[in-house]
């Protein structure tokens, strides 16, 4: 059997939301206040027979403002048939409410004020209401003053209309361990007279002969052998313990003993017998280190911490053995707070493979805010808590958005391949803005800068997530969310910046084009076929993801779209240039873009003044210029120095942008003259205006 599923009612952030799990392990990731830690609590008060905390008055969820019935919360756990073993189905019996085709159980806990006590609270909470509603600071005031005292707390069995207490002895063979984020391993496994070492110490005293098994399991031969060892043990401590006694001055002792007068109680002595048990108390846990012994408080937090959860897991073990006669436990789970707090990124993805293969604990919940952790989990094990886009609590299952067609199948194997620990951060961001290569997500941030949105950009925790262009498909599935197609993905607002790579048929083929070379005929097309799939397979379906691209027709890439938008700024010349030999150096550029107050023709002449007689004769750019048929002069003159610039950079964009994007943050912090004119283009400018706005 498994845990399913919780569904949670007016508990913290939570108003009414279910979350579905996976079998096994269950990393829950999201961003800060997103409910990770509340998840974990919302289990445990439901499986943590050792809980002994109530809820108090902020636990109660603050978006609930109708008070005229008393707050309760309830959360309810799903339990699901899967790989049982033996007990299984028994101790849940009592609790099932489907039995075919594989049985559901289901466990509520509640927390309430009984009804006898309701009268008294409607009559007091009236007058915390006015004609606006219920005033909820004073409503929580009355309630922690004068109700909260008298809430109960029950766990139900199966449908809790039916309100049938489930009994402590089944709820007892669940075992919840929750590892909270700020623990202290070392004082909770330093010396062995504390309870969680001791006991794991003593489960595995002469393990080799008994398997954990207890007593009554063992064979003749090994029970025979197993006293002999006690026997020797006996002995030995027997003779070691005297020969301390021989050491001890018992006379001065019994002198001060006969003085006080306590003598008259009898004579004081030492016992010289010890059990096994008993001398674990004396145990301290060290550790080796080439040849060195390091005591636990001097070894690294993070190592204390994978050895603390080792005793847990031993001890997980212990209480789920027939050691434990019938009070073995039937359903270990382990529940872990940030595993990666005090784990460099490579220990972080060792201890997930060894958490996904371990055998203790059955069901394993691990709240994360790693990318490393993130990408090196299976998509089905990851629970995404969000805020969607409107600021409701959500879940988002990344695994399950995928549908059983090859097209889907294909897109799940590249996410899963491609999901590396900088790509996950998609799965944190707010906000998200695809982009197509590394420029545009050098840039972006500075072109926000220009347009006095960079500080919003961080504020509302956008994610600038970089992805080929042919490839944003597969991530986008993640975000395609539709309330009853798509109710799985993630629904966040999503941004896709891309080229517009126009292209036109040659010899049967499809070749990239300059937009003046769009002829508008069946041969040529102003948006590859990748925008346009973008644009109807996703934008056109899902209400929360929006694409912007270059103008259609007139528009190609990023740096084309730069030169168009600032066809005389300095700005754009970078270290990147040519330096020599080339009619694209950073002296050649100037002068072709010195002539744009001229007439096209200056501009032409120029450039081929710099071409080589090579390129001149096979030049592209002055062939399709002078076949173009745009009647704006001023936009043919923006397009052919676009595409010089574009030539220029094309096969150095990572490297352009980087310089670029220098040049233009020591730009913005000049003042007067020296500031030059930057002119973002107005698709980046709208695309990034949109993921700011607070309507979808």
């Amino acid at each position: 059997m498994y845990i399913s599923g919780i569904n949670i009612k007016n508990y913290r952030n939570f108003k009414d939301l279910f979350i579905e799990f996976n079998h096994g392990i269950n990393v829950i990731i999201g961003h800060n206040n997103s409910g990770k830690t509340n998840l974990i609590k919302a289990l445990q008060l439901v499986l943590d027979r050792n809980l002994k905390d109530k809820p108090s008055i902020d636990d109660f969820c603050k978006s609930n403002l109708d008070y005229a019935e008393p707050p309760s919360i309830e959360i309810s756990v799903l339990i699901k048939e899967h790989d049982d073993k033996e007990d299984d189905k028994n101790v849940v019996y009592d609790w099932l409410i489907n039995e075919t085709p594989e049985y559901t159980a289901q466990l509520t806990y509640v927390f309430e004020l009984p009804t006898k006590n309701h009268e008294e609270y409607k009559t007091l909470i009236a007058e915390c209401r006015d004609e606006n509603g219920y005033d909820q600071e004073k409503c929580l005031r009355l309630i922690s003053k004068k109700f909260l005292q008298k809430y109960v707390s029950r766990i139900y069995g199966g449908n809790p209309t039916k309100q049938e207490k489930a009994d402590s002895e089944n709820l007892d063979r669940f075992d919840f361990q929750f590892l909270n984020a700020i623990r202290d391993a070392e004082r909770q496994m330093f010396y062995g007279n504390n309870t969680l070492l001791r006991d794991v110490l003593n489960y595995f005293l002469d393990y080799d002969l008994t398997k954990g098994q207890g007593f009554e399991n063992l064979t003749t031969k090994e029970i025979s052998e197993l006293k002999q060892r006690e026997e020797e043990f006996s002995e030995k401590s027997k003779e070691l313990l005297e020969l301390l006694i021989r050491r001890i001055d018992r006379k001065k002792i019994l002198q001060y003993s006969n003085e006080t007068g306590a003598d008259k109680g009898g004579e004081p002595h030492f016992d010289a017998e010890i059990t096994e048990q008993e001398l674990l108390f004396a145990l301290r846990l060290i550790v080796e280190k080439n040849g060195f012994k390091i005591p636990i408080k001097n070894n690294g937090l993070g190592y204390n911490n994978l050895l603390f959860i080792a005793l847990i897991l031993a001890k997980m073990q212990m209480e789920s053995s027939n050691y434990m006669g019938d009070n073995a436990k039937v359903f270990p789970v382990l529940a872990i707070e940030e595993p990666e707090a005090h784990l460099h990124p490579s220990m972080q993805s060792k201890f997930l493979k060894f958490l996904n293969t371990n055998e203790q604990a059955r069901q394993i919940f691990i709240t994360s805010h790693s990318t490393h952790i993130t990408s090196a989990i299976n998509l089905e094990s990851i629970v995404c808590l969000y805020d969607d886009i409107n600021g409701k609590s959500a879940v988002g299952y990344p695994g399950k958005v995928f549908s059983e067609s090859k097209e889907d199948k294909d897109s799940k194997i590249y996410v899963q391949r491609f999901l590396d620990a900088t790509k996950s951060n998609m799965l944190f961001a707010d906000r998200l803005i695809f982009v197509e290569g590394l420029a545009e997500q050098l840039l972006i941030p500075s072109f926000a800068q220009y347009l006095g949105i960079e500080d919003s950009l961080v504020n509302e925790h956008v994610g600038i997530i970089s992805v080929d262009s042919r490839t944003f498909k597969h991530f986008l599935k993640l975000y395609a969310y539709h309330e009853t197609d798509s109710p799985y993905a993630i629904n966040k607002k999503v941004v896709c910046i891309t080229d517009a790579d126009p292209t036109i048929k040659k010899s049967n083929k499809w070749v990239s084009a300059l937009p003046f070379e769009l002829d508008g005929s069946e041969n040529s097309k102003s948006l590859s076929t990748h925008v346009t799939d973008l644009k109807e397979g996703f934008e056109d379906k899902y209400s929360n993801i929006f694409v912007f691209h270059p103008p259609n027709g007139t528009g190609k890439t990023l740096e084309y779209e730069l030169c168009k938008e600032n066809p005389t700024s300095p700005l754009l010349i970078t270290e990147s240039f040519p330096s020599q030999n080339s009619a694209h150096t950073p002296a050649n550029y100037t002068a072709i873009i010195s002539k744009y107050g001229d007439d096209l023709d200056e501009i032409i002449e120029e450039y081929k003044e710099k071409l080589e007689i090579e390129e001149l004769t096979e030049n592209r750019i002055l062939d399709s210029i002078s076949k173009c048929t745009w009647g704006d002069v001023t936009e043919k003159k923006k397009a052919l120095i676009a595409a010089i610039y574009y030539k220029v950079v094309s096969n150095a964009k990572g490297q352009h942008a980087f310089y670029f994007e220098q040049k233009l943050r020591d730009n913005f912090i000049k003042e007067g003259a020296e500031k030059l004119e930057f002119n973002v283009p107005s698709y980046i400018a709208n695309a990034l205006t949109k993921i700011i706005k607070e309507d979808a």
